[in-house]
Formats: structure tokens, C-alpha cells, sequence
């Protein structure tokens, strides 16, 4: 059994149950949610704020002491109010923890935003290989957490199951447009697996797990 605490949405509470949590979460514009193990870190989660239970490290940046990581690299996630609903996704300068670009979307789900990270990323990468942050004459690096969207991005298909419909139409166009990039450009950027069970969660993570 896991405990959710909703510390943005239509009710601000804690639950037993992922059903009546997506009730509260559910249409909800930039709906905020977490769960947890126990009924006690919940209880605490909801009466000392959020932010201070999400992790025990900052994931803002990666110190070079942390980890063995490439340096020269940002880092992308998605998250979903719920699956479908409202989707956002956003890259990460790691070295800095900057945030290089962050847009929200309506009526999306997850792997398709953890997808397009990856392909709007690479477009950003290959855009601005000279730009100040970048070391020069160095290789850049992507991170991704989703062992799924690397995939599809290997297949150059987002291969997403979600129904069209008038109101997904829009989402399919620029998914489409996504696929034809990959299919008619060459990416030098190394795409890497980002392992939360190891290193703790991804520094572009929205924190609504």
C-alpha cells in the first residue's frame, strides 16, 4: 500500500487509495502529488510541506564528487498531472542545474513527454553546440531516466497508444513532426541511461512520484 499527498490540487489531503487521489488531481492545472511508503512519512510530508520529504539529496546539480558523470551534458524528464492530462518536460544544464527550457502541454502522457524531451532536446543540442556552457571540443551528453523513450528514439518512433481524437489531433502533429526530425537528421549526441536506483532521481525530475 502506498499514501499520496496532494499538496496542490482540487483538495489538499492525504490517501490510501491512487483512485481517490487522481479524483483531487485530475483536470487540475499544475496539480502537484506525491506518494509515499508509509503512513508516517505521508502524515509528515503533509503537515511539514512537501519539499522537505521529497529526497535527501539535491537534485538541482551534480557534484562532480557524487558520481561519475559526463560533465559536458543536460538532463531531460517529463511529468504528467495525470496519465493523460496535462504534461510538462524540461532539460537541465547539469553542471549548473540551470533550467534550459521548460513547456507544459494539455491532454499528454508521460512517455510521449519523456519522448519529445528526448527528440527537442537533441534538436537543442545540435543548435547551439557552440554555445558558453558547452565546453569546447568536448562530446555532449543527454540523460534520460526512461529506458522507453531511449528506445523509441533508437526506433525513431514514439509508438504511443493513446486514442485520437479531436482533442489529442494537435499532439499527434507535432509527435509526427518529432519522428520525421529523427528520421532526417544525424545526432552525434551521446543519449545515456539515467539510473534513479543508484544516483537518486534525475535532476530535471518534477518530483510527482
Amino acid at each position: 500500500m502506498k499514501y499520496y499527498v496532494i499538496r496542490q490540487g482540487k483538495k489538499k489531503w492525504t490517501f490510501t487509495s491512487r483512485d481517490e487521489c487522481k479524483d483531487y488531481v485530475q483536470g487540475f492545472r499544475d496539480a502537484k502529488y506525491k506518494s509515499f511508503k508509509t503512513k508516517q512519512e505521508a502524515e509528515a510530508a503533509f503537515k511539514d510541506g512537501y519539499e522537505l520529504h521529497y529526497e535527501s539529496k539535491p537534485k538541482d546539480r551534480w557534484r562532480v564528487e557524487d558520481l561519475p558523470y559526463e560533465k559536458n551534458s543536460i538532463a531531460v524528464d517529463a511529468a504528467c498531472s495525470w496519465n493523460p492530462g496535462q504534461l510538462e518536460y524540461k532539460w537541465i544544464d547539469l553542471p549548473s542545474g540551470k533550467i534550459l527550457f521548460h513547456q507544459k502541454f494539455f491532454l499528454w502522457t508521460n512517455n510521449i513527454g519523456e519522448f519529445l524531451a528526448i527528440v527537442h532536446g537533441l534538436k537543442y543540442l545540435k543548435e547551439h553546440k557552440h554555445a558558453p556552457w558547452l565546453a569546447p571540443g568536448s562530446d555532449k551528453a543527454l540523460y534520460s531516466d526512461s529506458k522507453h523513450a531511449i528506445s523509441r528514439i533508437s526506433q525513431k518512433k514514439c509508438k504511443t497508444k493513446l486514442e485520437k481524437t479531436t482533442q489529442t489531433k494537435k499532439m499527434f502533429e507535432i509527435i509526427a513532426k518529432a519522428e520525421v526530425r529523427l528520421q532526417k537528421n544525424k545526432y552525434t549526441t551521446k543519449i545515456l541511461k539515467r539510473h534513479t536506483s543508484e544516483w537518486w532521481e534525475i535532476p530535471a525530475d518534477f518530483g510527482r512520484k
